[in-house]
């Protein structure tokens, strides 16, 4: 029953991309399933016992940088990576939907890329992913646009670039004023996503609790398995 209702959930998750925002549905009693994988995924997590976590933080956690990286200095997305440990060890974790990626990563192979998620450090974000799933949409529109409010604008012109990198770039209130969220580029490493892509575009993320928000994805190993079923089925 509970793999049932998150399939449910994870079409109406899926299929927001190709919807106005304004139509999307709310299916409000699917929050209560979501928000009890969440929990797990954070006892899963922070629960581990000590010795396993210095095990992980060494060897499971450590995410290469891609060498395409180095070639250019002046990208910000290493600064994401030189926080990689502080992340794990501090970040709390929140639900996250994909704002845009890279298409491969929705199919089989090697390559790794960054993309833009948006999510929310409320306590309330936690009963609501499907309202994550209205915002991201909204701000997906924008590319592309000129918007003639400065801040959607800045928004507009940041995903329409593709390489420009933010951490924790304020969702502006005339996108969603209900709830409080932020944007953040991060990374998607294949080996840390069930499945080794992209199958849908809510998943569970580990953001920094302070500012400069960084976020990514949480890794596999430490998602509820009926979560994992419903991301790979």
């Amino acid at each position: 029953m509970l793999l049932k209702r998150l399939i449910q959930f994870k079409k109406l998750t899926n299929s927001c991309c190709r919807q106005s925002s304004l139509s999307v549905p709310r299916v409000v009693q699917c929050d209560a399933y979501m928000n009890d994988q969440l929990e797990l995924c954070r006892s899963n997590f922070f629960g581990r016992a000590s010795i396993k976590k210095v095990w992980d933080k060494f060897t499971y956690l450590r995410v290469p940088k891609p060498d395409w990286l180095g070639e250019d200095p002046s990208d910000r997305l290493s600064v994401l990576f030189d926080n990689l440990e502080m992340l794990y060890a501090d970040g709390t974790i929140v639900w996250g939907r994909i704002i845009q990626a890279n298409g491969l990563l929705f199919e089989s192979g090697e390559d790794n890329c960054p993309g833009e998620v948006v999510y929310s450090l409320t306590d309330r974000a936690d009963n609501e992913p499907e309202c994550l799933t209205d915002i991201a949409g909204r701000l997906y529109q924008l590319k592309g646009t000129t918007p003639a409010d400065s801040e959607l604008l800045n928004i507009a012109r940041y995903l329409s670039d593709e390489h420009v990198r933010v951490f924790g770039l304020p969702v502006p209130h005339s996108v969603n004023a209900s709830l409080r969220c932020k944007i953040s580029t991060t990374y998607f490493y294949r080996k840390h996503l069930p499945g080794g892509r992209l199958c849908t575009m809510l998943l569970p993320i580990v953001v920094s609790r302070n500012s400069p928000h960084f976020a990514m994805p949480l890794p596999q190993k430490y998602w509820p398995k009926e979560l994992v079923a419903w991301w790979t089925r």
